[in-house]
């Protein structure tokens, strides 16, 4: 769990160096639930799929969206996440494999 945990928060820290996270406290809500709570109650199902190496939130069109991080683009993955959750939109970004840096 720590490890799915912290590999979460690296993929959001990436986003936000990549100028990809919106504020979604401030974004209207496209659902009954926040964006926050969707990805809350599907990023370990999805996590447990192969190849997936993390998930996150960004932006999409100038709207909040779920982001997938793929090792590579396995066939069959687009069966296994929907395109929009939610209404939100689910983007899947093929990124490699993440790995935790020396720390000294």
């Amino acid at each position: 769990m720590i490890t799915i945990l912290s590999i979460a928060t690296t993929c959001s820290l990436v986003g936000c160096f990549c100028g990809n996270v919106s504020n979604p406290e401030k974004e209207e809500r496209m659902s009954g639930k926040s964006i926050e709570q969707v990805l809350n109650e599907r990023a370990d199902e999805w996590m447990a799929i192969p190849g997936i190496v993390g998930t996150a939130i960004g932006t999409f069109e100038g709207k909040p969206c779920i982001k997938i991080f793929t090792c590579s683009k396995p066939q069959g993955l687009q069966t296994k996440i929907p395109s929009t959750i939610e209404n939100y939109p689910v983007i899947i970004e093929e990124t490699g494999t993440f790995r935790a840096l020396d720390q000294e």
